[in-house]
């Protein structure tokens, strides 16, 4: 009853901290049960069995997902035996590690394994690091910092150790050179994101994010350069509007207006025009059908046009785009990318460690998933030193600061003009991760198996040394 109870409790914890409930702290307690029940009396194969349940009930909301019907079942069903496969050998490991070694090996077993399993998971995954841990404590920036140091996945290990500390701390009554170094440690990931919230913003500029899903509708019907024409017109409008708010870097929705190669520069004129005319450097969300592309065309107050291919489309849905190969980068401080983009760190940082300071990230999402899918961005911008503005259609509006914090945010009306303008402290560019990228990750995979192949020999070789001894 007991392990049946653990399995329900971390399970539902899980379910409402990594779902769109948003529940975050519930997600530094969620692995608490499970590794409690680990250090205790209760078979291997209970545990294991408890684990499985927890992680399958708490992966229950990609059932309510809006990109349910475009993935495969057998798909589906691998991701999740991989996943949940994986999980139940870090809490496995974790009360291998428990029961031959010391407490301060302990401390550490589950968080170095779970760290290098998720990093490995999302390395080989067409959705990047969707799914991960990290992501939810989005909301509460204080405690994200160290993504700067050493990326999400130092995020990941914190909510990993800060449970195994507690489950040690409610399980063991002597282990308390363990449970301090534990809390310790996630003190001083307290104290440091305190320290660099406080940290002064000396660079500001008014930004303005767009969405107009009337304008986006009718992109997709756009079957004429004078169909086209008109959408564009009409976020020219809106751009001259937030400008005469003080905006002076405006982003659209991805896909938002569509282009015709025969009439492009027709098509693209009216905000080549909004540019010139208001100083206001655009970020504008494009498609088109033929040939298939999913593009972001950067325009700058001089009339100069910089074009940016989506490079990771989304799987099942955006299948006929070819991917984009080439930068984001427009220089001064400045680079693009589009929505899903956003998911994969490495293509980000690679664009952040050229000294990003605010990115324009044209987006669209499907409604429910708005702040699940919005706060993957936010996540690089942490990561990366730089501010983001994403305009999202069929889901969030926002300005974000390199801390991750939400200076502006909107829901996306279903209908209509939704317009954020916002005065956004400018990033400071290239932090530790964007030099030194994902060496925490691969040290926690090095250190964990170290720790599972050394213990065996360690301890024959312990069992030897002693041997003599005993037989005298």
């Amino acid at each position: 009853m007991i392990t049946l109870l653990a399995a329900v409790l971390s399970g539902i914890m899980f379910y409402l901290a990594q779902g769109y409930d948003h529940v975050w702290a519930l997600v530094w307690l969620a692995p608490v049960p499970l590794l409690w029940l680990a250090y205790g009396n209760t078979r291997t194969w209970q545990v294991i069995g408890a684990s499985a349940i927890a992680l399958l009930g708490g992966a229950g909301y990609i059932l309510q997902s809006p990109y349910l019907h475009l993935i495969p079942p057998l798909v589906i069903t691998s991701v999740l035996v991989v996943d949940i496969g994986l999980f139940c050998v870090a809490v496995w490991f974790a009360r291998f590690v428990q029961h031959r070694a010391s407490p301060l090996l302990t401390l550490l077993a589950f968080p170095t394994c779970w760290t290098a399993f998720e990093f490995l998971i999302e390395l080989q995954s067409p959705n990047g690091t969707y799914g991960s841990l990290a992501y939810s404590t989005m909301s509460a920036p204080v405690l994200i910092q160290s993504a700067s140091l050493l990326g999400m996945y130092a995020v990941t290990f914190l909510i990993c150790l800060f449970a195994n500390t507690l489950a040690m701390a409610l399980r063991f009554k002597r282990n308390t050179a363990a449970v301090g170094l534990g809390l310790t440690i996630c003190a001083a990931n307290l104290v440091f994101g305190i320290v660099r919230l406080a940290s002064p913003q000396p660079y500001v500029l008014r930004v303005a994010g767009i969405v107009d899903e009337t304008a986006v509708a009718d992109s997709w019907r756009a079957k004429t350069v004078s169909a086209d024409l008109a959408v564009t017109e009409t976020y020219a409008r809106e751009i001259r509007a937030a400008a005469r708010e003080g905006a002076r870097f405006a982003v659209t929705p991805e896909g938002g207006m569509a282009s015709n190669p025969a009439g492009q520069s027709t098509i693209v004129a009216p905000l080549v025009a909004a540019a010139r005319d208001t100083g206001v450097q655009i970020i504008a969300g494009f498609h088109s059908e033929t040939p298939a592309a999913d593009f972001a065309l950067a325009i700058t107050p001089d009339g100069t046009i910089q074009r940016y291919d989506k490079r990771h489309p989304v799987p099942g849905l955006e299948d006929d785009f070819t991917p984009g190969h080439v930068s984001g980068w427009l220089g001064d401080g400045r680079a693009e990318e589009i929505c899903k983009d956003m998911d994969f760190s490495d293509t980000i940082r690679s664009d952040a460690a050229k000294g990003v300071s605010l990115m324009g990230v044209p987006a669209g999402d499907m409604g429910i998933d708005g702040w699940q899918h919005g706060i993957m961005s936010v996540m690089r911008g942490v990561e990366g030193g730089f501010s983001i503005v994403r305009a999202a259609h069929d889901g969030l509006v926002f300005a974000s600061d390199a801390q991750g914090r939400l200076v502006a945010l909107k829901k996306d009306a279903p209908m209509g003009l939704t317009m954020i303008v916002a005065d956004l402290p400018l990033g400071s560019g290239p932090t530790l991760y964007t030099r030194i990228g994902n060496a925490f990750p691969w040290l926690c995979g090095i250190f964990a198996l170290a720790l599972g192949a050394g213990l065996p020999a360690w301890l024959r070789l312990r069992s030897a040394a002693l041997l003599p001894s005993v037989e005298s």
